[in-house]
């Protein structure tokens, strides 16, 4: 729990710096670090976890409200006893912006192909599937560069929790 008040206050200390100009609109690229959750069913899995995490993301802003967006994620590892599970996905995401000035405040929703690997003495498997998987984020731009907190929601089958909060870095393409 400290950990996710620790990127707030990151967060909002990166967020008040400097004069802030509006939305960049174009190509971009960025990499942000956090915190996910994880929890699958225990019928199925029966491993948890708070564990870091990292997002790599490229988009396109054609226009000020909008904006597409393809993700890799990689929510770290999840255990329980003697099992452990690692989970990672692509996703491809479509962010509306509210036309808020200095501030891009934006919901996201896509899917997400994930694919779970569980390490078992007995027996390892692995999981796929695409699933729904959607948020909340606010950012700031200087220039090119740009620095965002995110808040996701992954839907992901066997799961009663996987969320991932995160704070990141852009560059626009101008």
């Amino acid at each position: 729990m400290h950990y996710k008040r620790r990127v707030i206050w990151m967060a909002g200390a990166t967020l008040a710096c400097g004069v802030a100009f509006g939305a960049n609109d174009g190509f971009y690229v960025g990499g942000s670090i956090g915190q996910s959750e994880e929890h699958f069913d225990a019928s199925t899995y029966g491993v948890h976890a708070n564990d870091s995490a990292y997002k790599i993301a490229a988009g396109f802003r054609p226009l000020d409200l909008i904006a597409g967006e393809l993700d890799y994620v990689s929510m770290g590892r999840a255990s329980g006893g003697f099992n452990y599970a690692d989970t990672y996905g692509v996703g491809a995401f479509v962010l509306a912006f509210l036309p808020i000035p200095l501030v891009d405040v934006y919901g996201r929703l896509g899917l997400v192909n994930w694919r779970t690997n569980v390490y078992s003495p007995i027996q390892p498997f692995r999981r796929t599937g695409t699933d729904l998987a959607y948020g909340a984020g606010a950012g700031m731009s200087w220039g090119n560069l740009g620095a965002r907190l995110e808040y996701e929601i992954y839907d992901v089958a066997h799961t009663t929790t996987m969320n991932l909060t995160t704070i990141g870095v852009t560059w626009t393409f101008l």
